[in-house]
């Protein structure tokens, strides 16, 4: 038999091998340590470890999430640490104690490396690369409490330790565009007592992200949005946006007045959201992950209403007065319509025809706010949002064209609306001093675009209708949340 299916350590050895602590490592040295270990394989909500225990062995984490925490006065429990990606766990306590001062739980299903302590300390003192390795984890491991603890106490919001800890746990450096997908494990609670803040204030510092274009929440995927993290505005592409506090004698109830690119993005918003609408309907009646399209439409109608809400608020001209109202006497119908599961042909054409009503209405707020704008600039966060909203209309004609009665009505109104998407992305392409960071993600839409059209087309591999829509609005998600962010960066440029 091979000598490599007799090895008892194999496992152990293979994950050693290709982990960042130990790969390279000379082969005695690599062998003794391999030979004081033991493979573990926990459940959820396993305890690894407690406060208390001795310290007999190093844990070194390979897959899974771990979740470290602690007693404080008054019994309660401060989460200290969360672990998604391999790490040696409580570095400072596996040298510096030689009892366990905080308690360890696997989060998710876990695999680890249990290294017997005494060997990885020898290693240490007599192996000078190794120990370097450790210090080296010690030192990153301090410097990210220290700014930790100072982005606790000095003026660094919610917000801004929530996005600095999404950045951590994606890991690498983020390119200058495109984004960056991370999936959180962890619970809203457990990540919330993580930075120090409650679940509810979790929760809205996340809207503020979202809001301000820096990310987009799909359930436990977090896309954070590159080329929204950089301070456009500043015209430094080299700074990261930041979330500073509010100066203390604000009133708690007062607004930012929009910019005009902002007013815009807002109104193309409602125009974007009405064939999104449309497409979350046509998912729950056709059974087409109704589940999750059921959800998504509650959330949709809600984001509908506000962004209704807070126009009606701005003290605007009577002429947008009277185009906001058109939307606000179409909405309620259009709302209704949505209501209930029946799928008929009647059915299918009233919805369609009144997000186009819809759409039609909202395209004229938004148009009617570029004119008020008075820029070029303005126009070019109006042009980006038409993008934005013909994504998603091109993926309702999709959806909607298996119905004989609207086949031809969309055969006319797709090739222009495909046409017009390639020459808005052109223009914006040319913009005069466009900056970096800008250009970088128009390419990212212009590819994106590309793998859009291409599932769009009829291919044998999407036999199955169902699979094929899943495939054909899936990448349109992607596709929106490029060009989304692509409005925000021109929103920006109007400040």
């Amino acid at each position: 038999m091979n000598a490599r299916f007799k090895d008892p350590y194999r496992a152990q050895r293979e994950l050693l091998t290709g982990s960042r602590f130990f790969a390279g490592l000379p082969t005695v040295l690599l062998n003794e340590l391999v030979e004081a270990s033991r493979l573990i394989e926990l459940p959820a909500n396993q305890a690894l470890y407690e406060a208390g225990d001795p310290i007999r062995e190093a844990h070194l984490l390979f897959n899974g999430s771990i979740k470290r925490s602690t007693s404080i006065p008054g019994g309660a429990t401060k989460v200290i640490e969360l672990v998604q990606s391999e790490q040696l766990l409580s570095l400072g306590e596996l040298f510096g104690a030689t009892h366990y001062a905080s308690t360890c739980c696997c989060i998710t299903q876990t695999l680890l490396v249990a290294i017997d302590i005494r060997k990885l300390r020898e290693a240490t003192e007599n192996h000078r690369e190794f120990g370097m390795r450790i210090i080296t984890a010690l030192a990153r491991r301090q410097f990210a409490i220290e700014f930790d603890i100072t982005s606790h106490h000095y003026g660094l919001t919610g917000a801004q330790r929530l996005l600095d800890y999404l950045l951590e746990s994606a890991g690498e450096k983020a390119n200058m565009a495109g984004e960056t997908t991370i999936v959180l494990k962890a619970s809203k609670k457990v990540i919330a007592a993580r930075i120090g803040m409650t679940p509810e204030s979790f929760s809205r510092n996340l809207r503020e992200l979202s809001d301000n274009g820096v990310l987009v929440v799909d359930g436990r995927k977090v896309h954070i949005q590159n080329a929204a993290l950089l301070d456009t505005v500043g015209g430094d592409n080299g700074q990261r946006l930041n979330f500073c506090r509010k100066r203390k004698g604000n009133a708690l109830d007062a607004e930012t007045p929009l910019s005009a690119g902002a007013l815009i993005n807002m109104c193309g918003r409602l125009r974007v959201l009405s064939q999104r609408m449309a497409i979350a309907w046509y998912m729950i009646v056709s059974a087409i992950a109704p589940h999750k399209a059921l959800v998504k439409l509650n959330q949709l109608e809600k984001e509908f209403e506000r962004n209704l809400a807070r126009l009606e608020k701005l003290e605007l001209a009577a002429e947008f007065a009277e185009k906001l109202a058109l939307i606000k006497a179409l909405w309620p119908r259009y709302q209704q319509l949505m209501r209930g599961d029946e799928l008929s042909a009647q059915k299918v054409e009233d919805v369609f025809d009144l997000s186009e009503e819809l759409l039609q209405a909202t395209d004229v707020l938004t148009g009617h706010a570029a004119d008020l704008g008075g820029l070029p600039a303005a126009h070019y966060v109006n042009m980006a949002g038409r993008n934005r909203m013909l994504s998603q209309r091109i993926g309702k004609f999709f959806l909607f064209r298996e119905w004989p009665s609207l086949d031809e009505k969309i055969a006319g109104l797709t090739p222009p609306s495909c046409l017009e998407f390639e020459s808005n992305l052109q223009t914006l392409g040319k913009t005069a001093n466009i900056p970096p960071e800008v250009a970088a993600q128009l390419r990212v839409v212009a590819s994106q675009w590309q793998k859009f059209i291409r599932t769009l087309c009829p291919d044998l591999s999407h036999a199955a209708r169902t699979q094929h829509a899943r495939l054909v609005m899936a990448e349109g998600e992607r596709l929106l949340r490029s060009v989304d962010t692509t409005v925000k960066l021109f929103e920006r440029l109007t400040k």
